[in-house]
C-alpha cells in the first residue's frame, strides 16, 4: 500500500524542522511511488540521487523540468483510471517563473500542498487498483 495521507500541514512544519532536508525524501518517495503505479506507461521518475546530482550541474534547471515531467506522468496515469488530474504542468511553471515572485511566496505554497495531494491521488488510485 502506497502513503495516501501526505498532508500539507505535518510536510511543512517537518520540513522546517529538518530544515528542507524532508524535501528530499518526498522526492525519493514521489519517484518511487510514481514509478510503482505508473509501471506500465514504460516511463521511469529519476531517484533522488540523480536529482540532486543534475540539480547542481544544470544550476536547478533540473529539478523545474522532473517537476514538470512528474506532474504530467501523474496526470496521465489518474485520466487514464478515469480520475481528474490534480496540480497541472502549465500552473506549476506559472507559478516558478511569474506568479511565486509575484505573491511573495504564497503561490509556492499552494503548488507544494497541490502537489502533496496530486501524489496523494495517484497513490490511492494504485491502492484501489491493487486491491481489486
Amino acid at each position: 500500500m502506497l502513503c495516501t495521507n501526505r498532508g500539507f500541514w505535518k510536510t511543512f512544519f517537518l520540513n522546517l524542522v529538518t530544515f528542507g532536508l524532508y524535501n528530499w525524501y518526498l522526492i525519493h518517495s514521489f519517484a518511487k511511488e510514481t514509478n510503482i503505479a505508473c509501471k506500465d506507461d514504460g516511463e521511469s521518475t529519476s531517484g533522488l540521487v540523480t536529482y540532486l546530482l543534475l540539480n547542481i550541474i544544470t544550476l536547478g534547471i533540473y529539478g523545474i523540468i522532473w517537476t514538470y515531467k512528474w506532474i504530467n506522468r501523474c496526470n496521465r496515469y489518474l485520466y487514464k483510471n478515469g480520475e481528474i488530474g490534480g496540480l497541472q504542468a502549465s500552473t506549476y511553471l506559472l507559478t516558478i517563473f511569474l506568479f511565486g515572485p509575484l505573491t511573495l511566496g504564497i503561490m509556492y505554497l499552494v503548488v507544494f500542498c497541490k502537489s502533496l495531494y496530486l501524489q496523494n491521488a495517484v497513490n490511492r488510485v494504485h491502492n484501489q487498483l491493487s486491491a481489486a
